[in-house]
């Protein structure tokens, strides 16, 4: 007879972990604005900055989820840059168009191997060094 009030209990427990994780879930997603915020925000604005002194025309869409600069020169995609992240994972996401005029898109990360890395640990430093990687590596591409 005393079945239904383990039942009882275990239905308030069961809703009790959904609170967390429903808390858990808003923290989350705090700590990614900030990510995009206080880290891809600050790194873009300093590269448009430079980028526009050698006549590139930049804009930048930071979100809460993803952030993203792209560089175009006389009319031509030189490079597409997003910061996306996957919970609190962040990945790249790149478009530029090659010699032809072909649009190429790529994914990639900020740290080469297999090791998972989180928004906690990505630095400015490493967006940064990141994407001048990836435009030096697209100028070179349309150099040719």
């Amino acid at each position: 007879m005393e079945k239904w009030k383990d039942d009882l209990k275990s239905c308030f427990e069961a809703q009790k972990v959904d609170k967390s994780r429903e808390q858990k879930g808003e923290q989350v997603k705090s700590h990614v604005k900030k990510f995009f915020s206080r880290k891809v925000r600050p790194v873009f604005k300093k590269l448009k900055k430079e980028l526009e002194r050698y006549g590139r025309e930049v804009s930048i869409a930071i979100g809460d989820h993803s952030g993203g600069i792209e560089v175009n020169n006389q009319g031509r995609l030189e490079l597409g840059y997003k910061v996306k992240v996957n919970g609190i994972f962040p990945y790249l996401e790149t478009q530029y168009q090659d010699g032809s005029g072909n649009r190429i898109w790529a994914e990639g990360s900020f740290r080469e191997g297999i090791q998972k890395y989180s928004i906690y640990d990505i630095p400015k430093d490493a967006i940064l060094e990141n994407f001048l990687r990836e435009y030096k590596s697209r100028l070179w591409t349309l150099s040719k």
